[in-house]
């Protein structure tokens, strides 16, 4: 039982950290745009996740380790295929099929049908909330990237690069 605690939550910890530290120091390669005077570049905010799960995956293994030394050893937990767990799933292939079609679609487009998705997905049922949310926030996410930090957000291909140019 030890063993597959340590090789579960510790090892995975050890990979996750490894690969942010890689990413981390390939951060470096990326252009120098200086934005408000350099203090804000490309890299800033890719290295600050990064150094987060980096910190995080550090803490989870530490506190697991402590755990296995006061004796404190989880149950090993199954997998079992309740409506929670399905949800979960059909969460994760919305974001990933989210991520696969941004650049074809763009932001603007694509992310309010997202959300209303994820929104229903989660048990939301008021049709004045699931319509009126993800239009106010995708708007104003926009406007904060754009205007704000000036970062270019995805615009889609073809028509809906169009519509993107027509929008903002």
């Amino acid at each position: 039982m030890l063993k597959a605690l340590l090789k579960s939550e510790v090892i995975i910890s050890a990979i996750c950290a490894a690969a942010a530290l890689y990413l981390f120091f390939e951060t470096q390669t990326f252009a120098n745009i200086d934005v408000y005077g350099g203090k804000l570049g490309s890299d800033f905010w890719p290295r600050l996740i990064l150094v987060s799960m980096m910190a995080l995956s550090a803490g989870l293994a530490y506190n697991t380790i402590k755990d296995v030394l006061k004796g404190k050893i989880p149950e090993a937990n199954n997998i079992k295929f309740s409506s929670a767990n399905i949800r979960f799933i059909a969460a994760v292939a919305l974001i990933a099929t989210y991520l696969g079609l941004l650049p074809v679609i763009g932001f603007l487009v694509l992310t309010p049908v997202m959300m209303i998705a994820f929104m229903y997905l989660l048990g939301e049922r008021s049709k004045a909330w699931i319509f009126s949310i993800p239009f106010v926030l995708t708007l104003g996410i926009v406007l904060v990237f754009t205007k704000l930090m000036y970062v270019p957000l995805p615009r889609g291909m073809g028509i809906f690069l169009k519509i993107s140019h027509l929008l903002y």
